[in-house]
């Protein structure tokens, strides 16, 4: 019998010599300090114990219009912008133009984090997405290599699947592509469009593949949508089991209000 101790298998005797040193030496183990990436999203730090692990993977769920793709730039753009850390923005939906202008309105210049190669957009069509999966990744991973990227987002999990023939050729894509992400070593976030149905959000299993999920509710009572955050699932991270209200600031981006209970009633009356 084997047992796996601070990374490494022995048998059973030697664990219980290297256990009883422990105990002799009168010295507790140390904790394990994961590195974190702060996001600089205002709010989102608080709900995630500093930030993501560093090399993590991260799915943002959501229904259409309630801010992912909004959430994965303001990730990149705070990057570059304060913690000098470059990042790749892959996209399967948006084209570059559009990204580059509609980011104007939150005040991020992307266009000058390119020109100073801390930001990089790649754009992939239909067609090309079976060329990505074969090469491995190829353009991208030289992309990360020329700025030295240390943050990556794709945009959308959901519109990289639906381009495959059969569901099986899809699954086998999403196993691929993540298996690529974690070798390249960035922290990734995915957006991904969230099915509701009578009981609750689902992205058939694509959740399940990542280290962190957060959903984007954007609920609608009588005539009004409302703006809410919650970390669903965080590996290694002791983050807020609490839902909470954001809104998206012009000149600034998403804020969220980690301290704001106005959705308590909502949610109680089943809106989430």
């Amino acid at each position: 019998m084997t047992v796996k101790s601070h990374g490494m298998f022995l048998n059973i005797d030697e664990f219980s010599i290297c256990m009883a040193k422990e105990a002799l030496s009168g010295k507790p183990n140390k904790p394990i300090v994961l590195e974190r990436v702060p996001t600089g999203i205002p709010g989102l730090d608080e709900l995630t114990s500093g930030g993501f692990e560093k090399g993590s993977t991260i799915l943002v769920m959501g229904e259409a219009g309630c801010g992912k793709t909004s959430m994965l730039l303001q990730f990149l753009y705070t990057g570059a912008t304060k913690y000098n850390e470059p990042g790749i923005f892959l996209s399967f939906e948006e084209h570059h133009d559009s990204i580059m202008r509609h980011s104007l309105a939150f005040g991020w210049d992307l266009q000058k984090l390119e020109d100073e190669h801390k930001l990089a957009i790649i754009n992939y069509k239909p067609h090309e997405v079976k060329k990505l999966a074969e090469e491995g990744g190829g353009l991208i991973w030289d992309a990360i290599t020329e700025i030295g990227a240390k943050r990556f987002t794709i945009d959308s999990l959901s519109s990289y699947t639906v381009l495959f023939e059969s569901t099986y050729q899809a699954r086998e894509a999403q196993l691929n592509l993540f298996d690529m992400v974690r070798k390249w070593g960035c922290t990734t976030l995915f957006s991904g469009e969230a099915i509701r149905n009578t009981t609750a959000k689902t992205l058939s299993g694509m959740e399940y593949l990542t280290d962190g999920v957060i959903l984007l509710h954007h609920p609608r009572q009588r005539n009004v949508r409302f703006r809410a955050l919650e970390v669903l699932k965080m590996r290694g991270t002791n983050h807020s089991q609490k839902i909470c209200p954001f809104e998206f600031i012009t000149g600034e981006g998403l804020r969220i209000y980690p301290g704001d209970d106005i959705f308590e009633e909502f949610k109680s009356k089943g809106g989430f």
